[in-house]
Order: structure tokens, then sequence, then C-alpha cells
């Protein structure tokens, strides 16, 4: 059967939306945290700090969303420095599960807080000199805009799906029956006289059976390659691994950017962060990356109180297909899953208790923020259930997101370890050669480079795994090694490789110990043509970065 979209979600696409209005950014880069936006009012808002901050942006899309939206990436980092590609990097995305709006508020807040910060703020000054962010708002925009603009709530991708396997595609969603702009809970008694509650909404396909198959049911976060699974194990995953729009963009761009040393991959809700492994057995990780891992987990715990949870605990009973697992895996990058918004962290505790209860949370409601959240329990004649009542909280803006007004609390407590993340990764550096005359009219060149970061330039052990090569080394190796290359103007090679392949070179943390020594030196034999020849050495060391050094003279 052709798939079809539903009536509901073509009119909340074609209706005008918010993202032409004007003065969404203050004449100083600030937006107003304390709200969610459409993607199209986020991306009129990256397009104006595009123009505000053209020295620290790049702004560009890396593909289309299954309804054609345009997938906004935000390049961030100082050009007059070095390109951005040239760089280690930190990707930060929010936004794949449709509602769970907060993952991209915090994408959001964090690009503002770097934009405005440079210059002022010295860690973000420091960072944005020698480091590249690259920031996806709305990793899912066809999602978020359907729950913005309906308030239905569906897993990820707008892609219809039949959940019911009744031969039609979401038919049967969930409906704001009252009329009052949300969808809110609803309940009536049962034979047993005791309260029966579901969702908002009626049995629109007549199959006895109340909202069962809503807007979409593909999770794209079980769509990505490594250890995908199907849908008898491993339910939303898509038909192939990479099926939608999204994901590929997703893993395109990060295959495609060997800087990348770090993945911040943000939800909600729960109020902690999801660590390695993902999507298989925990005694596959090896130990000594299970250890860095804990370590770099202790700053956000140190930082919010907030503890740091194994996404995978079971050899078997666990997710399938996510991004982090592939980021570790295949590129041997260690990525996070922030599930931000502790349930009722914005409740004042009035009684002291040390606990939030209902009636604190009533009164917390009322008395600051307008009784906006919770709606009394209020009859309704339900046309195929008769008299039922409609009410309860907003739970989409009171646990799984927080009120809007609480938001930017959330997603200020965050900030610090995003930049922590990106403090932690390789940073080469590499000396002026040196030069020694031979005494037949060659010189001999020598450059050192040095990894001065926290991390490895291979990143975990992951990173170093590769096949043997000829020479007993290693080859294909999930992280690359570092290049070296000479360059020469004015004279001839001798003797060496004008592109040379070095050791991984190790960081500063001590728990991977694959390799041991921080620099290595690289030698040539170089003849001079003339009193002006120079040599310059540059270094890519991918997540390490690429380094140039001066150009010497060798000339006689």
């Amino acid at each position: 059967m052709r798939r079809s979209l539903p009536v509901l979600l073509v009119l909340a696409l074609v209706q005008p939306l918010g993202a032409q209005q004007a003065g969404l950014v203050a004449a100083d880069g600030a937006i107003d945290l304390n709200r969610f936006y459409t993607a199209d009012e986020t991306n009129a808002i990256m397009a104006a700090w595009a123009r505000m901050y053209p020295e620290l942006t790049n702004l560009y899309s890396i593909g289309q969303s299954f309804l054609g939206a345009e997938l906004m990436v935000m390049e961030v980092t100082n050009e007059r420095t070095g390109p951005a590609e040239e760089k280690p990097a930190l990707y930060v995305d929010g936004g794949l599960h449709a509602a769970e709006l907060t993952g991209s508020s915090v994408a959001f807040h964090f690009l503002e807080h770097l934009l405005r910060g440079y210059g002022e703020d010295e860690r973000v000054t420091r960072l944005l000199d020698t480091r590249t962010f690259y920031i996806r708002p709305k990793f899912n925009p066809d999602g978020s805009d359907l729950v913005l603009r309906t308030d239905l709530s569906l897993r990820s991708s707008v892609n219809p799906v039949d959940e019911d396997n009744d031969g039609r595609f979401d038919e049967d969603p969930a409906n704001d029956l009252d009329g009052d702009g949300r969808i809110l809970q609803m309940r009536y008694r049962g034979q047993d006289g005791e309260w029966v509650t579901m969702s908002e909404g009626i049995d629109d396909d007549g199959d006895g059976r109340f909202n069962e198959d809503g807007i979409g049911g593909l999770d794209l976060n079980r769509n990505y390659p490594r250890n995908w699974e199907r849908e008898h194990l491993q339910p939303g995953a898509g038909v192939f691994p990479l099926s939608e729009p999204e994901t590929y963009a997703a893993v395109r761009f990060l295959s495609d950017r060997p800087n990348v040393t770090g993945i911040v991959h943000g939800h909600t809700s729960g109020g902690f962060v999801y660590r390695l492994p993902s999507a298989v057995s925990p005694a596959l990780l090896d130990e000594r990356d299970l250890g860095l891992i804990l370590e770099l987990g202790e700053e956000y715990t140190a930082s919010t109180g907030r503890p740091v949870r194994p996404s995978s605990t079971h050899p078997t009973n666990h997710r399938y297909g996510t991004l982090i697992s592939w980021g570790y895996w295949d590129r041997g990058i260690i990525g996070w899953v922030p599930e931000y918004v502790a349930s009722d962290s914005w409740v004042t505790d009035y009684d002291g208790d040390g606990d939030i209860s209902e009636e604190e949370s009533r009164r917390f409601d009322r008395e600051e923020l307008g009784g906006r959240y919770f709606k009394e329990w209020e009859a309704f004649d339900h046309p195929q259930l008769g008299p039922v009542e409609i009410g309860g909280w907003h739970r989409k803006y009171w646990g799984q997101n927080p009120p809007a007004e609480m938001l930017e609390r959330e997603t200020e407590m965050q900030l610090h370890w995003i930049l922590h993340l990106a403090e932690q990764s390789p940073l080469v550096t590499v000396a002026a050669p040196r030069v020694t005359p031979l005494g037949d009219g060659a010189v001999r060149v020598e450059a050192t480079v040095t990894n001065d970061g926290y991390l490895p330039t291979h990143l975990t052990v992951r990173g170093h795994v590769g096949s043997e090569s000829r020479d007993g080394g290693l080859a294909d190796q999930v992280v690359a090694p570092p290049v070296v290359r000479l360059e020469l103007d004015g004279a001839e090679l001798v003797e060496g490789a004008a592109r040379t392949i070095i050791p991984h070179l190790a960081g500063a943390e001590a728990f991977t110990g694959v390799v041991s020594e921080r620099s290595h030196t690289v030698s040539w034999v170089v003849r001079p043509a003339g009193a002006g020849a120079t040599v310059r050495v540059v270094v890519d060391a991918g997540p390490g970065g690429v380094r140039r050094s001066e150009a010497v003279g060798i000339g006689r």
C-alpha cells in the first residue's frame, strides 16, 4: 500500500511558520533561552548569527529530512587561527527524538554561549582559537515541528509506519478532543470502578483501540549500522541501516570529518547521562576504554550533581543500532547521550523534606506558572466511550521537557561539561625544523611532533585497532595515524619520504596505555639548490588537528 502523509501532518506543516518573525536575535546576539523554537525559527536565528559572527561561523546543510527540510549544521571556530577541519572538533546535536525538545535547546544555548562568549570569556576564546564545534540543533526538524504545532507525540521520524498492522499508516493518532490546543490525559471508570487512563483521543480507525497508530513509528536512534537489528529484535529500527535521510546525513557528516573527537547526542528525560557501552554486550567494551569513559563522566556528576549510567548492561537485552555505538566501534569516538531534565527539578520543595509531592508540584504550577501545566479534570462526552474526564499534567512540558519558563536553568547547567569534553581532545604541535649541515652541501632536517592534549591521537583503545601490515605494524586503523609531510621550496629530497606515517601519540590520560610516547621525531636529508631554499613541516593528526611549522631557510 502506498504510504500517504496523514491529514494532521499536512495541515501542521502548511501553516505559516514563525521563522519569518523579526526580532528573534537581539543586537548583542542574545536570544530568548526560555522558549522552544521551530526548525524554521532555529534556522532563521542561525542565519542571523552567521551574519553577526562571520569570522566564527559557517552555516550549511548536510542533507534533507524525510519531508525535504534542510538539515542545518553550524560550524564554530576562529577561522583566523586555522580552518575548522584542521582543529580537533566536538559534535553536538539535539532533537533526534521528536518530543525531546530540550536536546535542541541545549545545543542552541551552547551555540549562543560560544558566539557571545568569544573575546569575553577566556575559556570560550581559548577553545574557539584551538578547537572546532559542529552543532546541529534540529536533528529531526519534521518531528519536532509536528510536536510543537499539533501537540502530538511521536518517537522520531514522520515517515509513516503501520504500527497496528492493519494495512494503513498513521491513521489513529491521539486527538485534542476539547480543542484547548493540548493533548492531555483522558480517563473513565472501568467495569471494576477503577479509573482507566489513556492519552486524549478517539478510536479513529474503528478497531476498538485508541491512539495505537500515531504519526511515524521509526526510532532514528536504532537506525545506525553498528549492531543494527530487524524489527523483531529492535522495534523502530527501519527497513535497513541508515534507511532514513537524517541518520545517513549524520554518518556521512561524521565520516567525512576525521577531526571529530567526541559526540554529545542530546535527549530527554531523566536527569542523567548514558555512557558507553551501548547496543552491545558490556563485556565487549575494552576495560581500558571503560576507565577513560568513567573518568570523563566524573566531571558531569561533579558539575551537575547528576549520575552517569551505562547504556547497555546486559549481554543480549539491550538497544541496537545507536549513534554512539557506531561512533565508538567504527570511528573510535567516545559519545554520550545526556538525558536532560530531572523530573520536577524546577519545583520548590516547600516543606523542605527533600521530596517533591504532587501537591507541591500543583502549588508551584499555580503560584509560579499561572496554572499553565496542570488542567483540572473536566467532564467530556466522548463519542465512543460516553462520559469521560480530560485533564491532568501536560507531561510534554512537565517531565519530558521542563516548562518553557524553566528551560534556561536546565540548559545552562549542561554547558560546562560540554566545554570540558572539548578540552580533553588530542592537540598536536610541531616544532620548527632543526637543520644540521652534513658537509657535502646537504642538510639534515628534523622535526618533532608532540601531542599536548589529554586524549591520545587514536582517541581510544578501539581507535588503535587495525590489521597487521607487512612490516609487522598496523594498517587500516580505526583512527588513522598522524601523517607528516615535508614541503620543500628550492631544494630536493635526498633521503626520507616526503610523506611519512608516524605512530599514534599518547596523551596525558593514564587509561588506554596502547602507546606511551607523546612525541615523535622525523628526519630527512635535503639538498638546497640555492640560498633561498626553505623547508616546512605539515602534520595531519586527524582528531589531533593539522599543524604547520614555520618555514626555515636551508640555503647555502
